[in-house]
């Protein structure tokens, strides 16, 4: 009996590697770029499975911005220098739109039911994060040529777009970061930071005369050092993996 158990091929160092290998391989996902990441969970959930049960915080969003934004920020457009509003004001399409989805998820239980799905949650909040980010840039447009027209012409409509569009991207990071925060602490997080850093120009002079005097190309070089850094946590934050159900980030 121990002739033949002698007898067995045992497999060689090279050929248990191979099987190692193989067997990681399959066992393992093949990781993908973000974009094709991205790609894939739009065309197997659609835009209807993205924003199921989303349609009230929409219009409430949208709602909030005709009769509450739009109108301070007209105001402050007869009234003094654009720069401090708009810093304060362009993320805040953006912002509503988390808030009120997150809440909304949180409160109905469709949160813990996307958390059962085959596709990745964290896929699924950042594609609504890039559609979010999206529409409020093509808000900015029509919103600052309103105000400059209130304003009378008096302030470049380049620079007052650069400045809007680098506020939002900053905002984007800035919630980004936030997300690495647990439960309701980091949803929360971003609107109270951006609120306390718009208000300095508001309240302050000197910071408010240093804003307006930031030229607009040095806005546009912020845009795209904030949209880099946009996409790297975006990348970071796709790659998270949660257990038990308690991290919620939007």
């Amino acid at each position: 009996m121990d002739e033949r158990w002698n007898e067995i091929p045992m497999p060689t160092e090279a050929e248990k590697d191979a099987a190692v290998a193989q067997i990681l391989d399959a066992g393992l996902p093949v990781r993908t770029g973000l974009w094709h990441t991205l790609t894939q969970t739009l065309q197997a959930v659609g835009l209807r499975t993205l924003f199921f049960g989303e349609a009230d915080c929409l219009f409430l969003s949208a709602l909030c911005l005709l009769l509450c934004l739009l109108p301070a920020a007209a105001a402050a457009a007869r009234q003094g220098p654009l720069g401090p509003m708009l810093f304060l004001l362009s993320p805040a399409l953006y912002a509503a739109l988390h808030l009120l989805t997150g809440w909304k998820e949180a409160q109905s239980g469709t949160l813990e039911w996307r958390r059962t799905c085959r596709i990745s949650l964290s896929t699924m909040i950042a594609l609504r994060m890039l559609i979010f980010g999206s529409v409020s840039v093509l808000v900015c447009v029509p919103a600052n040529l309103l105000l400059w027209y209130l304003a009378g012409g008096e302030v470049s409509l380049f620079w007052m777009m650069a400045l809007s569009v680098s506020s939002l991207c900053l905002y984007g990071v800035v919630s980004l970061y936030c997300l690495r925060l647990r439960g309701i602490a980091g949803l929360l997080a971003a609107p109270a930071v951006w609120s306390a850093l718009g208000t300095v120009p508001l309240l302050w002079e000197r910071a408010a005369r240093w804003l307006n005097g930031v030229p607009a190309v040095l806005f546009c070089l912020l845009t795209a050092a904030a949209l880099v850094l946009y996409v790297l946590e975006l990348h970071r934050f796709c790659r998270r993996y949660t257990e038990g159900g308690t991290i919620y980030a939007l």
